[in-house]
């Protein structure tokens, strides 16, 4: 598990470039105040457990036509 003098070290390592993004996604995590809905929770390990085939990168290209 990450502790929090992990992840000082992993921001220590990031690239100039990436520290505006990294800022940003963590200050989303700090916003974030309301707690998981446990039916949420449920939702999302039964679509997990019932993983769709997708959509094959071909077909979206041809509806793109690219």
């Amino acid at each position: 598990m990450l502790d929090k003098e992990q992840l000082h070290h992993l921001v220590d390592r990031l690239p100039e470039s990436e520290l505006m993004a990294a800022a940003r996604y963590l200050e989303f995590l700090l916003a974030r105040e309301a707690p998981v809905d446990p039916e949420m929770l449920a939702r999302i390990d039964r679509a997990r457990a019932h993983l769709s085939p997708g959509i094959p990168h071909d077909d979206v290209l041809k509806e793109f036509e690219l």
